[in-house]
């Protein structure tokens, strides 16, 4: 429940002016210090917000300082978010963008916190891509409209998607990736399969939903047949 609720952006407090009567940590996470102007509990904001906004005490909390605190907090709690969210796998600037804004986070703290992992270097679309193709042309005998659709699925630019497959490319032939796979399959289709026709459109089929184009799925039919 509690790792449901720290992935919410933070509802905003009432902002009223007011003197700060007290400073409390709190006791479920003593790195958050909850916030009472005028004796009421106003909002709680992590210890690092409080060094960056220092509050003391008997201080005076006008409106502009409250928002700035509420600001503070909301883009740390956006940037642990995207963190954890990264904590799992690489992850696009688009997938980073869309898991912030179902937590709720407005649109200018999102793009100042992408900003900030990208100089991170904790996002690199570029790199991300790389990797991606890498991973998948040979590891998963991926097909290059295979890999495309699944990089523009997941955010990454049109132009970077085009440059990193016209790399790899450059390295590494399809026809040499979809033929293993086309052997294979096409051993089991003839086990399983006796009709000639469809054997054949299922070998096309498999080779297309694997990326190839048609080109490649037809010379290695015709090796195959």
């Amino acid at each position: 429940m509690s790792r449901a609720r720290t992935s919410k952006a933070p509802e905003p407090p009432v902002f009223r002016e007011g003197v700060v009567t007290r400073l409390e940590p709190q006791v479920r996470d003593p790195e958050r210090v909850s916030i009472f102007i005028d004796g009421a509990f106003w909002m709680g904001v992590h210890r690092d917000v409080l060094r960056e906004h220092p509050v003391e005490e008997g201080q005076m909390l006008p409106l502009a300082v409250q928002q700035a605190l509420y600001r503070a907090e909301l883009i740390r709690k956006a940037q642990s978010v995207a963190l954890r969210y990264l904590e799992h796998r690489p992850r696009t600037v688009q997938e980073v963008r869309r898991r912030l804004e179902r937590a709720g986070f407005p649109g200018e703290v999102i793009d100042q916190v992408v900003a900030r992992l990208e100089a991170l270097g904790y996002l690199d679309d570029r790199a991300y891509a790389r990797a991606y193709v890498q991973g998948r042309l040979a590891g998963r005998g991926y097909g290059p409209r295979r890999l495309e659709a699944e990089l523009r699925r997941r955010g990454v630019p049109p132009d970077v998607v085009e440059a990193t497959l016209d790399a790899a490319l450059a390295e590494t032939d399809p026809l040499e990736i979809a033929r293993p796979l086309a052997r294979r399959r096409w051993k089991l289709l003839c086990q399983n399969e006796p009709d000639r026709r469809k054997r054949r459109q299922k070998l096309i089929a498999f080779l297309q939903r694997r990326g190839f184009s048609s080109e490649i799925a037809y010379r290695l039919l015709r090796e195959l047949d």
